[in-house]
């Protein structure tokens, strides 16, 4: 087990840390601050302890909670499905926030817990997705968790204000999901934005907005993306000729086909499938050396 106690500071007031998997993160507060324990809606009970009270974590939760200074803090990641973000925050900065929590203190004794949501999922996904790049992979991290901390924060607003804002935008991204898992249905057709914003009873500037905020690229370059390694596993199965790969991807022609493979992947669909059936010759002949 890991331990995991350098918290990052950002310009935005706030300290974080993302934890993947087996961890320990330990850590002693210098002022009072609240502690936000957001997780993946995939990760397991999480086991921590704030000074003398041992706490859980349910699987896919988040959860909140005030800390006096000085305060130490043990959070044990045990399952290596887990992804944790913990994030330290000042009270001054969830002021909208902090007079309800202090008013209510018999009610938030244990914190308050939100349940982990669509939004919340597509974030740690776009999270766990990022190359691993150095500089640029730590700024877009960064992003992602100002995301995925903003989108709790929205949660404790509707909390604070009794409003139902934050609840009418989580139906937009269940809708985000929904055109992507409609892409993947089929990718021989060839959708359009318009019709997909119809379809999940959104309109374009949602969708066009939420889709790249969400999976880092527009809805337009994720289509072209799946159907070009889709057309890329058809074509090392050996099964299939170009033009029928063109077909079952939505290219009515093989040339327009052939056009945007070489763009995606730097070589045309030919040469992938004559090195494929070199490379199963190949095996063959040392099958059959093996023979005799």
């Amino acid at each position: 087990m890991e331990n995991s106690c350098a918290l990052t500071v950002t310009q935005y007031a706030f300290q974080h840390q993302y934890i993947k998997g087996n961890a320990l993160f330990s850590y002693q507060t210098e002022k009072a601050c609240y502690i936000n324990i957001l997780s993946h809606n995939c990760s397991q009970t999480v086991h921590y302890r704030l000074s003398h009270d041992s706490c859980v974590l349910p699987e896919g939760h988040n959860v909140i909670h005030y800390l006096d200074a000085h305060s130490t803090i043990e959070i044990r990641s045990e399952d290596e499905c887990n992804r944790l973000v913990i994030v330290l925050i000042a009270p001054e900065n969830l002021h909208f926030f902090h007079d309800k929590y202090q008013q209510e203190s018999v009610r938030f004794a244990k914190g308050f817990m939100t349940k982990s949501d669509t939004r919340f999922r597509l974030l740690f996904e776009q999270l766990e997705s990022l190359p691993k790049m150095d500089l640029l992979y730590k700024m877009r991290s960064e992003l992602v968790i100002l995301e995925i901390i903003f989108h709790q924060i929205e949660s404790l607003a509707v909390e604070s204000k009794n409003t139902q804002q934050v609840i009418v935008m989580k139906d937009h991204y269940e809708k985000i999901l929904l055109v992507k898992e409609i892409i993947e249905a089929d990718l021989s057709k060839n959708h359009s934005i318009p019709e997909l914003a119809k379809q999940v009873g959104t309109n374009v500037q949602y969708l066009k907005k939420y889709f790249k905020q969400y999976f880092g690229k527009t809805v337009m370059n994720y289509i072209m993306e799946q159907k070009m390694e889709y057309a890329k596993e058809l074509i090392l199965t050996g099964n299939y000729r170009v033009s029928d790969v063109a077909r079952m991807t939505g290219y009515k022609h093989s040339t327009h086909f052939t056009t945007t493979f070489k763009k995606y992947f730097g070589f045309i669909p030919n040469s992938l499938k004559y090195s494929f059936l070199l490379q199963q010759g190949t095996e063959i002949l040392m099958e059959l050396g093996h023979i005799f």
